[in-house]
């Protein structure tokens, strides 16, 4: 169900990317592939916290990776974010 709830909340922003890319600015393309890549680090953590919460006491390594994932999403959306900045700024 959380997939599901995460692709429905990235849909929209994707598409946008993609369109502005296209008939915008090339950079946009280039931070698509971007926000894809958060796309999957969150999709991830979100499958290790299904593991940690079908377990009564998951290990601190399962909580760290999953930690370490969310950790790398927002790198790449403040990285995202500082590359439209530079290029378009």
């Amino acid at each position: 169900m959380f997939r599901t709830l995460w692709i429905v909340v990235f849909t929209p922003i994707l598409i946008g990317l993609l369109a502005a890319g296209i008939f915008g600015h090339p950079v946009f393309l280039l931070v698509f592939v971007i926000w894809l890549g958060v796309v999957a680090c969150v999709l991830r953590a979100e499958a290790l916290n299904a593991r940690a919460r079908a377990t009564q006491a998951p290990s601190p390594g399962l909580l760290g990776a999953r930690a370490g994932w969310l950790l790398l999403a927002l790198v790449l959306i403040f990285g995202s974010a500082g590359l439209i900045r530079v290029v378009l700024g």
